[in-house]
């Protein structure tokens, strides 16, 4: 860490006491020189030590641990946009049919999120509603939310037209962040792939866009084979995402290698959990906080890794608001090979007051 603009500042008033025998003013000529130089000296300081913390993997961030990874042949992963269905509705039936073109956009009452219809939708004659597919305008976890939050038409003429999505949006993910590249770079140069180990078949699988992780095995009954196993974010791995894996290690395998690819099994676990709020938070404000932070708990899962009481005991408490939490009937869920633990529900109460 570099040093502070105090103490540049103070060793240099040293300096000039040593050297002149007496204190330089602060309104002097030689005073305001010395505080305009150590502030020079310390704004210096701050871009070495910046520049020193992104030339190693370690402690680089943003766009420079984006050229380390690239450097092996790695890429950040990118999120996956939220995906629901919005129902259009019309104020009474009308005598002919009603188009809605695809590339609809739509958005929720406060304008904040957008989303846009991936279909032509057409309200038939004698009929008041239909239903479009749609998803979120970009990809992001925040595009996430629950049934009749989307209101409003933005880009198509929508006099006598409402709407509502009448799902939940779901499957929305953000891109991934520097911790969790950093992992996978580290990971990397620490088993540093050659053709033969298992760490680089994985590599090869989590860079493949929508595999978020991936485990892998020995084959126990024939020589030269491994088993790999992969899942998406917190999800099955998509069938696209199956296949360019495929494509991926039979181009990429080492001769008399043979490697059997399977979707991770999912397993899911239930979590059920009681609050106390700090302070003049409220219950209704904190208790979502909570939720999202056990879900993105559980997306940043990898295959074959374990849940934990402490863990996620320790995600709950850093929650905002959170002063005391109680896990209900939660025991540690020991993943087996070739399985990811996955969040089914989450359930968010007050720890009852005595008496």
């Amino acid at each position: 860490m570099n040093d502070s603009y105090e103490n540049i500042l103070e060793r240099m008033s040293n300096k000039f006491r040593e050297l002149s025998g007496y204190d330089a003013d602060r309104v002097s000529d030689v005073g305001v020189r010395m505080r305009v130089l150590a502030g020079e000296i310390f704004s210096l300081t701050s871009q070495l030590d910046h520049i020193k913390n992104q030339m190693f993997a370690l402690t680089a961030s943003g766009e420079s641990l984006d050229r380390h990874a690239q450097q092996a042949g790695i890429q950040r992963q990118k999120g996956n946009k939220a995906q629901g269905r919005i129902m259009f509705r019309l104020d009474m039936p009308l005598e002919f049919a009603v188009t809605i073109p695809a590339g609809t956009l739509c958005t929720t009452s406060d304008g904040t999120l957008n989303y846009i219809t991936k279909e032509e939708l057409i309200i038939e004659r004698g009929s008041s509603f239909a239903y479009a597919r749609c998803e979120a305008e970009n990809s992001g976890s925040q595009y996430n939310i629950s049934s009749r939050q989307v209101t409003t038409i933005v880009t198509y003429f929508s006099v006598g037209i409402g709407i509502t999505n009448a799902t939940s949006f779901t499957g929305g993910t953000d891109d991934e962040n520097d911790d969790s590249l950093r992992k996978r770079l580290i990971e990397h140069i620490r088993n540093k792939p050659n053709g033969l180990n298992r760490s680089y078949y994985t590599s090869l699988a989590v860079s493949v866009d929508g595999v978020y992780s991936a485990s892998v095995t020995n084959n126990p009954t024939q020589r030269n084979a491994l088993i790999l196993y992969i899942a998406g974010k917190g999800a099955r791995a998509s069938d696209e995402a199956y296949l360019n894996v495929q494509n991926m290690i039979n181009a990429n395998k080492s001769f008399g290698v043979s490697a059997s690819i399977y979707h991770a099994t999912l397993d899911t676990v239930n979590v059920s959990v009681r609050i106390s709020t700090s302070g003049s938070q409220l219950f209704a404000d904190v208790s979502p906080k909570v939720v999202a932070a056990v879900t993105a708990y559980f997306e940043r899962l990898l295959v074959g890794e374990k849940v934990t009481a402490a863990s996620l005991g320790n995600v709950i408490y850093d929650v905002d608001g959170v002063d005391n939490y109680q896990l209900v009937q939660f025991e540690d869920h020991i993943t087996a090979l070739g399985h990811l633990a996955v969040l089914g529900t989450v359930s968010v109460d007050m720890i009852p007051t005595e008496g």
